[in-house]
């Protein structure tokens, strides 16, 4: 599960300047009246986190509600009432909630999780043991007719480093995977079997 993240330190300029090695052959802009966000250490569900995805060859960078809507849905945002800020990954292709979802990545300094008995509830940060200055995770995206985007982050089953926090944890897509997930290079069955694994 994941429930409270981090959103990273890093400006658009010093991310553009980071993946330029992985992303050199795209265009990488962000999508209009979609400024950074500031950092912050706890952004919960239904608040505004940024989206990556590929259009027409092209790394984007957009706002998105974090609770997926589905885009079939005629209703207001916050009449949507179905849990949908994670996705688990074995079975989101097969739900109705994300049916005509596309694939994004979200980035993150990390991610909380809690443990203890309600009311002492003792929390845990959890970020990537590497150096580098955000983690991906692997997301899908909807834009409804408002123009808004929505997300929700894909969840598996959690690893041994985190299992004893919470049985689930978020996929977080490691080095050289963000543009083979975002342009489908790792079909579902990859991604179902390989994704957050490491």
């Amino acid at each position: 599960m994941c429930g409270r993240i981090g959103l990273p330190q890093l400006s658009w300029k010093d991310f553009v300047a980071w993946q330029r090695g992985e992303f050199d052959w795209l265009d990488v802009y962000r999508e209009d009246r979609s400024e950074p966000l500031a950092p912050s250490w706890n952004v919960k569900p239904t608040q505004t986190v940024e989206a990556l995805f590929l259009r027409q060859g092209a790394l984007v960078a957009a706002h998105a509600r974090w609770w997926l809507v589905p885009s079939w849905f005629k209703g207001a945002p916050s009449d949507w009432r179905a849990t949908t800020f994670n996705a688990k990954i074995e079975t989101a292709d097969t739900l109705p909630s994300f049916r005509g979802a596309s694939r994004c990545a979200i980035p993150a300094s990390g991610y909380f999780e809690w443990t203890g008995d309600k009311g002492q509830k003792q929390p845990w940060w959890i970020t990537a043991q590497s150096n580098a200055p955000m983690l991906f995770f692997a997301g899908l995206q909807t834009r409804l007719a408002s123009g808004l985007r929505t997300c929700s982050i894909l969840t598996r089953p959690a690893l041994a480093q985190t299992a004893h926090l919470h049985p689930r944890s978020p996929v977080i897509l490691a080095e050289g995977q963000l543009q083979d997930w975002l342009s489908g290079e790792i079909d579902r069955t990859r991604a179902k079997s390989e994704l957050g694994t490491a």
